[in-house]
C-alpha cells in the first residue's frame, strides 16, 4: 500500500533520478558506439549503437554543410548527454543519501538535461526535422517528462 510519509516522496524522487541517469548512460552508450562505427572502429554489424549519426547528418545536410559539421554537432551531443548522466548519478546519489543539497544537485542535473531537449526541439525547427516522423514529438514528450520530474523536487 502506499504511504503518504515524508519519505515517499524522498523514495520516488531517488526512483526518478536513477531512471534517467541510466537512461541517459545507454543513450550516451549507444550513441557512443554509433560514433564509434562511423569512425569505423566498430564493425558495421555491431548491434549497440543508436543510428542517430546518420540521423544526424540527413538533418544538417538540407544545407549542404562540410561532413565535419554533423560530427561537431554529434559530439557536442555525445559531451552534453555525458555531462548529463555524470550530474543525475551525483544527484541519484545526493538523494539517496539525504545531502543537504540533494535538491540543488536535482536542479542542476535536470536543468543541463532540459538543456538538451530544447535544444533539440529548437534544432528540429532550424533544421526543419519536424518533418521527419516522429522526431520533434519524441524530443518534445522527453521535455515534458523532464519537466515532471524536475517538479517532485520542488520546495514544500
Amino acid at each position: 500500500m502506499w504511504t503518504n510519509s515524508p519519505h515517499s516522496g524522498k523514495t520516488i524522487q531517488a526512483v526518478l533520478l536513477l531512471f534517467w541517469a541510466l537512461y541517459f548512460s545507454l543513450v550516451l552508450g549507444s550513441n557512443s558506439t554509433d560514433a564509434l562505427k562511423a569512425l569505423g572502429l566498430l564493425p558495421t554489424d555491431w548491434v549497440f549503437a543508436s543510428g542517430n549519426y546518420a540521423m544526424v547528418r540527413t538533418v544538417v545536410g538540407i544545407y549542404h554543410p562540410p561532413v565535419w559539421v554533423a560530427g561537431l554537432f554529434y559530439t557536442g551531443v555525445l559531451v552534453w548527454q555525458a555531462v548529463g548522466a555524470v550530474l543525475l548519478w551525483r544527484a541519484f546519489a545526493a538523494t539517496v543519501r539525504q545531502t543537504q543539497h540533494y535538491p540543488q544537485a536535482a536542479y542542476q542535473a535536470l536543468t543541463v538535461t532540459i538543456g538538451l531537449w530544447a535544444a533539440f526541439i529548437l534544432a528540429d525547427e532550424f533544421f526543419l526535422a519536424y518533418e521527419m516522423s516522429g522526431l520533434s514529438a519524441t524530443h518534445f514528450s522527453l521535455l515534458i517528462a523532464e519537466i515532471g520530474t524536475l517538479l517532485v523536487f520542488r520546495k514544500e
